[in-house]
């Protein structure tokens, strides 16, 4: 790949033209992971993620094109939607599990259509049930038992989910499960939402 200014070569990892110091625009094909300098997959340090999306925001911060040419200040104003977007998305557990799914050829909502469990859908439905009468009768305390279950449910789909991607190569069972857990979770965290006013509310993937 070519430097769209001067010519000279650049990297896939080159934010800057080496030669002219030129923005350049991300490579064709460059996924969330790659737009913080990352490599593919489940397990993020938090830390490193924040550190990596503050130097690279202030890298494509559009005040630092201000005088720039029309095409960098464009490719500033990209680049700096494309690195937010990245930071949502993989700072979010859940929300970069489906991500990583996708990107392995398994849609997590299409794939979830065609996954049943009765058992588990049974269970869903005493616990709308029993949802519905502690918020008719303002029962604050069985509202905050239940946002406690779902909210340790959460976090043993979320302990499956990366014991799942930390396998060397997840096959078609293992990318199944977690297409399963994930489903899973997106009941739970409905139940936080709404036993909970001051949770935040369920963000899509």
């Amino acid at each position: 790949m070519n430097c769209w200014s001067c010519q000279k070569a650049v990297g896939p990892e080159d934010v800057f033209c080496p030669a002219c110091r030129v923005l350049q625009p991300e490579p064709p094909g460059a996924d969330l992971f790659s737009a913080l300098g990352l490599s593919r997959g489940y397990d993020i340090d938090p830390d490193d993620l924040e550190a990596r999306f503050r130097a690279r925001s202030r890298q494509l911060h559009p005040d630092r094109f201000a005088r720039a040419s029309a095409r960098e200040r464009r490719l500033s104003l990209e680049r700096t939607t494309r690195l937010n977007d990245a930071y949502r998305t993989l700072k979010d557990v859940r929300r970069r599990a489906a991500y990583l799914l996708k990107l392995l050829g398994k849609d997590p909502v299409v794939e979830a259509r065609t996954l049943h469990d009765p058992e588990f859908l049974e269970e869903q439905l005493e616990l709308r049930e029993m949802l519905a009468l502690a918020r008719e009768k303002s029962d604050q305390r069985t509202l905050a038992l239940i946002a406690t279950g779902a909210r340790d449910r959460l976090a043993a789909i979320d302990e499956e989910v990366a014991r799942l991607f930390a396998e060397a190569d997840p096959g078609e069972e293992a990318l199944l499960s977690i297409v399963s857990a994930l489903a899973r979770s997106r009941y739970f965290e409905n139940v936080v939402a709404e036993a909970d006013p001051t949770a935040p509310p369920a963000q899509p993937r």
